[in-house]
């Protein structure tokens, strides 16, 4: 039992939290929430001003599903649920599979890039091995 006023030496204690590499994560899931969700405002604002064409009713479709998606990310990583890190990888690799997808359909130079899945390979990896990862998410 920690007595107050004392810090604890234990290893364990100290990797543990939303500390580290897993700031930018949370970070990274506001931000991107956040866009998705401005994003399908937009699309909703184009099918009001008359642009109701299947490709923008698509987007829209997609923006709501990864803006809930990542939002829900983001509870899990929040409430420290053992269930985070797999939703987590997962919500990755399907935006970065789909956003490849969709950019070659619209032609678009803004689409995923293979930038996009070494980013999504190392963070795979960081959640696979990280101590931090397993110590945090245990609820």
């Amino acid at each position: 039992m920690k007595k107050r006023g004392k810090k604890s030496n234990n290893k364990h204690d100290k990797l543990k939290g939303l500390k580290g590499w897993l700031i930018l994560v949370t970070i990274g899931l506001i931000s991107i929430s956040l866009m998705y969700f401005l994003f399908s405002l937009i699309q909703i604002i184009d099918i009001l001003l008359g642009n109701a064409t299947f490709e923008v009713i698509l987007l829209l479709i997609f923006s709501i599903i990864f803006c809930a998606l990542f939002v829900y990310c983001l509870r899990l990583e929040l409430k420290h649920k053992k269930e985070f890190p797999t939703w987590f990888i997962s919500s990755l690799w399907v935006s970065s599979i789909l956003g490849l997808i969709i950019g070659q359909i619209q032609k678009s130079e803004f689409s995923a890039t293979p930038l996009n899945f070494i980013g999504t390979i190392l963070w795979t990896l960081y959640f696979i091995k990280s101590k931090r990862v397993r110590n945090t998410f245990v609820k």
